[in-house]
């Protein structure tokens, strides 16, 4: 009896249990169903705000938005956006606080790339792959200032007979100031003035032939006889000296035709030079310059500024048709010398193939000067100074620019 009522006492007590738990797991839920719509509430009320704080910013006035976006920091660019000229002859430094000085200075009229030095605003860093230094900031002018102000030199009043009387005059009063023996040859690209001085006389090519070298190989390229991506391999036989950089790389360095080919271009590089002259054969390149231009010698070492200037427009010509050809004028543009037509014209972009030979006082420029009205300007020089010549060719160049300037 006693025993039945406990078992029942247990049951009850057990029941009663069942039931406190049952309604703490349902006031539980409950109580985070109601958090839970609170929340949601809470979220739709936020994007509601920030829907109608958007479309108040859409009705903003343009005015209204300038000023906003005029009120932030501007951030400082490192990398100046426009290209730099440089005014007059200076200094190149190895570091920022002017300690060591680089041994060749850097012309007036080369176009260079800079950023700011943060520490010290009067100097910047050189970014040109070949002119990399430090240089002072005075001596740099935007080069858009620069077009500007040939931009107001034009003045188109002169016909082709009056420009050719004003070149024969400049050019003399060059000679009379400056002394030297020039050959100079002109064509606009549209055949409207075609302008010689001298321009027949045969004199030495120096590195300039290097350009009718070089169209010679795109041909053979584009005529499926000569694979570029071929390697060549430098041996202590083909060492050379002057210009280049393969003079300073280890006997047995493999090169493509192709590398060979943009080092003679854009370095000037003699060893790659010889190298494919050897491969390809002197013999077949000279047949090649005859059929560019029947003038042409019957070697490599001597031309005329009239034969040379065909071999420039020969590539202006075939840039658009052949994609080796192509090729060869980008690195033409890409040149690593700051000398010659380019630096004398620093408003405009020049391609141009340079050739010089001190022991023999000779300098050359084969260019093809991209203004708004494009043309040919070949200058061979011979009697000046080496510290002058590679000057005396830019001087002729920023003169003779002046006087196409009033072309009409």
């Amino acid at each position: 009896m006693k025993r039945q009522q406990r078992s029942m006492k247990r049951k009850q007590r057990n029941r009663k249990m069942m039931m406190f738990s049952l309604i703490a797991i349902l006031f539980g839920s409950s109580i985070c169903f109601f958090l839970y719509i609170n929340q949601e509430r809470t979220v739709n009320s936020t994007n509601q705000k920030q829907t109608k704080s958007l479309k108040t910013d859409e009705k903003l006035e343009p005015e209204k938005i300038e000023k906003k976006d005029a009120e932030k920091p501007a951030e400082k660019k490192e990398v100046v956006d426009d290209q730099y000229v440089v005014t007059q002859t200076a200094n190149v430094y190895l570091d920022n606080k002017k300690n060591t000085v680089r041994e060749e200075k850097i012309p007036k009229g080369a176009i260079i790339e800079v950023k700011h030095v943060s520490e010290d605003d009067e100097i910047m860093e050189i970014l040109t792959e070949h002119n990399q230094g430090f240089i002072e900031k005075q001596y740099l002018a935007p080069r858009s200032d620069v077009k500007k102000q040939r931009d107001q030199l034009k003045n188109p009043t002169l016909n082709s007979d009056e420009v050719t009387n004003l070149l024969d005059e400049k050019i003399q009063s060059f000679i009379k100031e400056n002394g030297g023996d020039l050959s100079i040859y002109i064509e606009t690209v549209d055949g409207t003035l075609k302008y010689g001085y001298q321009e027949n006389a045969v004199r030495r090519t120096a590195s300039s032939i290097k350009l009718a070298f070089i169209t010679y190989m795109m041909n053979l390229a584009d005529e499926g006889k000569l694979d570029l991506s071929e390697k060549l391999t430098y041996q202590e036989s083909d060492y050379y000296g002057g210009t280049g950089i393969i003079q300073w790389d280890s006997f047995g360095s493999q090169y493509t035709l192709e590398r060979l080919a943009e080092l003679v271009i854009r370095y000037s590089d003699n060893v790659a030079y010889l190298m494919l002259l050897d491969y390809i054969g002197e013999p077949n390149f000279v047949a090649f310059l005859k059929t560019m231009d029947a003038e042409s010698q019957n070697d490599r070492f001597f031309s005329t500024a009239k034969v040379l200037t065909s071999y420039m427009k020969y590539v202006n010509q075939q840039k658009d048709s052949s994609e080796h050809i192509k090729k060869l004028y980008d690195w033409l543009h890409q040149s690593t010398f700051d000398d010659g037509v380019a630096i004398g014209i620093p408003a405009v972009d020049v391609v141009h193939k340079t050739g010089w030979m001190p022991m023999y006082s000779v300098s050359n420029d084969i260019s093809l000067v991209e203004a708004e009205r494009p043309y040919y300007l070949t200058i061979m020089t011979n009697g000046y100074s080496e510290e002058y010549s590679e000057q005396a060719i830019s001087d002729l160049a920023d003169s003779i620019d002046r006087c196409i300037l009033q072309l009409i």
